[in-house]
């Protein structure tokens, strides 16, 4: 029980550390790239804030959902997908299911 949930807690701080590189290695190597991400999450987050949200709860995600943020869970959901998969890879070579 505790191995899983030492496992489950390790997996994601392998994603959130990774998916912080991911951001870093896109932003040096292709800074037009990131600059396209970002604009997608300004258009993300408009799209989610223009739903007609009661203004008294539509005013806090304005005010805690920031671009940087869903770009960062961008790549953060990225990692864990990248970790899920060679996680996979591994139980299977292992013969776990």
């Amino acid at each position: 029980m505790m191995w899983r949930l030492m496992l489950s807690m390790s997996s994601l701080f392998f994603s959130l550390v990774l998916g912080a590189i991911m951001l870093g290695f896109v932003g040096y190597n292709s800074p037009e790239t990131l600059s396209q991400l970002l604009g997608w999450a300004r258009e993300l987050k408009s799209l989610i804030t223009g739903t007609g949200l009661d203004p008294k709860y539509n005013i806090w995600v304005e005010v805690l959902l920031e671009e940087r943020q869903l770009l960062f869970m961008f790549f953060t959901i990225a990692a864990r997908f990248i970790l899920g998969v060679l996680g996979g890879l591994v139980g299977m070579m292992f013969g776990r299911s």
